[in-house]
């Protein structure tokens, strides 16, 4: 590597997954940032071959093969899980910085689970390191809060999931069904998810809820006890999580308020208007509403949250960039 830093000469970026939901919400919000990136590399399936993105005025090809490593200052990952290894391998073996998104190694303690504001500099400054959905994320900005006054116990949440939890694909499945079904014609077959989508609800499987418990008491670094549960709603944008927090020592709904209100990434809704998951599209903020005690614990807090989980994460990644930029 050359005596310039990154930062004076300009970052060679490799985006993985650069055609699918997380990655076009991921090059938006890179596109918006100060990082000083002076060359992005998009990738993909050989599904997207001769598809473009438009980066700070340029038309990029999108690549169906990774390019070679050297020279790469960042290589993001936003590919399923199963696809994410082999990269990451390749990542360590020409000491690329690596962001993962696709949860590839989030049971490893090797890899930092981080979130900015909450994880050491040691962690952000990591070869590879791995974050949250953005459930996940949502949960761990408010929970963090409110530890801040009471000792979390335990937390149960039920999380509505929209279809970019599947991807394009998935809102392209939901928009074709619910076409085909305004129409009073048969559905289009799908795999997608476990069943038809379109006006309906069905529960997710239990990998949402199993990552959503590891990764949130990861983040957080609590032994709190953790219980979610999932449910595919037929909405295109935003997660909503209803929640039902218990701590150790009593925490008044007027303090809860007062730290959600100062939180990092976090806004707080009044009244008797709490925030919608529309509400919440293209906002890198989680938004509480609905704040109250819970009438069956005298230590407890039921709450709603609602968070745009595409940015919320596209916008983590870029603030994790500029971080160890800053940190290096």
């Amino acid at each position: 590597m050359s005596r310039e830093g990154p930062a004076s000469r300009g970052l060679r970026v490799v985006l993985v997954g650069a055609t699918g939901a997380l990655g076009h919400e991921l090059c938006d919000v890179l596109e918006a940032s100060s990082l000083p990136v002076s060359e992005l590399v998009p990738v993909a399936t050989e599904n997207s071959i001769g598809a473009e993105v438009d980066f700070r005025g340029q038309v990029l090809f999108v690549e169906a093969e990774l390019p070679p490593l050297s020279g790469v200052d960042l290589l993001l990952l936003c590919t399923p899980a199963g696809a994410s290894l082999e990269l990451i391998r390749e990542a360590l073996r020409n000491g690329v910085p690596c962001i993962d998104c696709s949860g590839a190694l989030s049971e490893s303690p090797e890899v930092p689970l981080v979130v900015t504001g909450l994880s050491p500099s040691s962690d952000l400054t990591a070869p590879v390191v791995g974050m949250p959905s953005g459930v996940g994320l949502g949960w761990v900005r408010v929970l963090a809060a409110l530890a801040q006054g009471a000792t979390l116990e335990r937390v149960v949440g039920t999380v509505l999931q929209p279809a970019t939890h599947a991807g394009r694909r998935g809102i392209e499945v939901l928009s074709a069904e619910t076409i085909a079904l305004l129409s009073q014609s048969e559905p289009p077959e799908s795999d997608t998810f476990p069943g038809p989508v379109a006006f309906d609800c069905l529960p997710i499987a239990s990998d949402l809820e199993d990552s959503l418990r590891r990764d949130v008491a990861r983040a957080l670094g609590a032994d709190v006890e953790i219980a979610a549960t999932g449910v595919q709603v037929p909405t295109f944008v935003g997660e909503g999580s209803v929640l039902a927090v218990q701590t150790r020592e009593p925490l008044s709904v007027g303090d809860a308020r007062s730290l959600l209100e100062k939180a990092e990434g976090v806004e707080l809704w009044g009244g008797e208007r709490a925030p919608t998951t529309r509400d919440t599209a293209g906002s890198d903020r989680v938004m509480v509403g609905n704040l109250r005690a819970d009438p069956s614990h005298e230590r407890g807090l039921l709450l709603w949250v609602a968070a745009d989980g595409l940015r919320l994460v596209a916008a983590e990644v870029v603030k994790i960039a500029e971080t160890r930029l800053r940190l290096n």
